[in-house]
């Protein structure tokens, strides 16, 4: 290589030269951490067998059709770490055990599954591990899942809480 001045350089003397070599380096070196990265921690999210997927999904739709059609709807309290549910209307003759999960709307590391069993007074009552905040989503459903009521709601609350099964509109 020649200068302006017309002296000989070696090669591995011109910045330029190591310039390219690390930008190449480094775009390799980024593409090796990106598939480990991939490899290791695979996305979550997507469903290999989407056929059953949307079957499972109608199945639960049914089930929040079987629970307007019974017109099964519960009262929830909810204060500081006490879950007290009672039925509003629909109340099957056996409904000894409920399912209920409580889904955080982003986390969930925070979802809470319960299975409540009917104290003599009719109630359902549950002592939760925190008191809650923000949106959640209720599922209640009875231990053989026939039915299904599901809603959304806003915690803290001071009043009681009126959960009604919702297909929103599916």
């Amino acid at each position: 290589m020649q200068l302006k001045n017309g002296e000989q350089v070696p090669w591995y003397k011109v910045s330029w030269v190591w310039y390219i070599i690390f930008m190449k380096c480094a775009v390799i070196t980024a593409c090796i951490v990106t598939a480990i990265l991939i490899y290791r921690n695979p996305i979550s999210m997507v469903v290999d067998d989407y056929y059953n997927e949307g079957r499972t999904i109608n199945l639960q739709m049914q089930r929040v059709a079987v629970a307007e059609q019974r017109n099964i709807s519960f009262y929830a309290d909810i204060s500081n770490t006490d879950l007290i549910i009672q039925f509003r209307s629909g109340e099957p003759e056996n409904s000894g055990t409920l399912m209920v999960t409580l889904f955080h709307p982003t986390t969930h590391n925070f979802d809470i599954e319960m299975r409540l069993t009917r104290s003599a007074d009719g109630a359902y009552r549950f002592q939760l591990p925190r008191e809650l905040y923000g949106n959640w989503r209720v599922d209640i459903e009875p231990f053989d899942r026939e039915w299904r009521v599901s809603q959304n709601i806003e915690l803290p609350t001071a009043e009681r809480i009126t959960l009604l099964p919702e297909n929103y509109g599916i």
